[in-house]
Parts: structure tokens; sequence; C-alpha cells
């Protein structure tokens, strides 16, 4: 069984757990639970498949499949999620006014935000829950999810893997990329948070 402290050691998820524990640590990330190694998980696995045991060609159709149905699960979930309003407590969090704001984002920005939230922390996780509490339409959630997990899964294993293969020694400095990619993949939502305050 797969502890708390082992899913934020990234390395000894893949020597312990291999494909097994990366499927599942993508699929919880990907729409229900998201304190879990993401981008940084990938790009080592890349690393891995390019020095050890894994293999680049099983690890990201299986990344693949594990984002896209871990995004199907959180949809569910934010789809199911409005029946709880017959509760007092919960109308108070799931208020009509916030539901109809969703409603409004994803008519504006639907492609760009299935896509492109795929490549931001917490976002990634969220968005299709977000997405099932807006009810938006099924078929186009299907589509474009399936496009950003295909893109995210094998850009970021990929950009791993052959970094690996061109630099070998870079697996020595394991560290210090994990940390890079975790500090790049949250830029964006640092930049609009901090562009948030300044026009407050």
């Amino acid at each position: 069984m797969l502890s708390m402290f082992d899913f934020f050691n990234i390395t000894e998820i893949l020597i312990t757990y291999g494909y097994f524990g990366i499927f599942i640590i993508v699929f919880l990330e990907s729409g229900i639970f998201f304190p879990l190694p993401g981008d940084s998980l990938l790009f080592t696995a890349g690393l891995f498949a390019s020095a050890f045991s894994l293999d680049i060609l099983i690890l990201i159709p299986l990344i693949f499949v594990a984002t896209f149905l871990g995004g199907l699960a959180g949809y569910e979930i934010g789809a199911n999620l409005e029946k709880l309003r017959q509760y007092a407590l919960f109308r108070k969090i799931l208020k009509k006014e916030h539901i109809d704001k969703a409603h409004t984002f994803f008519d504006k920005y639907g492609v760009y935000a299935i896509v492109f939230s795929r490549f931001v922390p917490i976002v990634r996780t969220f968005l299709p829950i977000i997405a099932g509490v807006a009810k938006v339409d099924y078929k186009f959630f299907l589509k474009y999810s399936l496009i950003s997990s295909l893109l995210w899964s094998t850009i970021v294993t990929s950009l791993g893997y052959f970094l690996g293969r061109i630099f070998p020694q870079i697996k020595d400095y394991l560290h210090i990329m994990v940390i890079l990619i975790v500090v790049v993949s949250v830029l964006p939502m640092a930049y609009e948070i901090l562009k948030k305050k300044n026009k407050a």
C-alpha cells in the first residue's frame, strides 16, 4: 500500500511502485486530490526511462490514460456535487451565482481552460470538478480532455526522457531538476495572482 509519505517521495515511488505508483498518483492528481507530485513526477519518470528500468513506450500511454480517467472522475464528482445543495450547509458553499459564473467562464474560455489548465498544478485538479459543477457539455469536455491529457503526458514526460538521453549526468542532479520543474510549473499561477494584486 502507498503511504502518504510515499506520495511525496518521487524517487521512492518510481523505484518501489513503478508503473502502478505512477498510475495511481497521476490519476488522483488529475481531478481528485491536488497535493501530489504532477509535473515533477512525469519529468522524473521520463529521466528514469532514459537511464533506468522504465520503458518510455509504456510510460507515456500509461500516464495519458491515468490523466484522462482522473479528469473524468473529477468531472463526475463535480456533476454530482449539486445534489448536495439540498442541504443548507452546501447551499452556502455551492451558491447559484458561483455556478452561474462557472457557466459563463466555460462559455468564454472553455477550450483554453481545459487544455492549458493541465499544465498548471492545483488548477488541473480542480478544473474538471468545476466543469462538472457547471455542467459543461460532456462531449466537449471529453474531446478537449483527450487533447490536454495527450499533450501533458507526452510533452512533460518526453522532456525528462530526452534530457536524460542527451545529458546522462542530469540524473546526478535529480533533486535540483525536480525543484526547477515545480518552480516553472507554478509560475503561471503566481503571475496571475500577482497581476490581480497589482490591479487591486
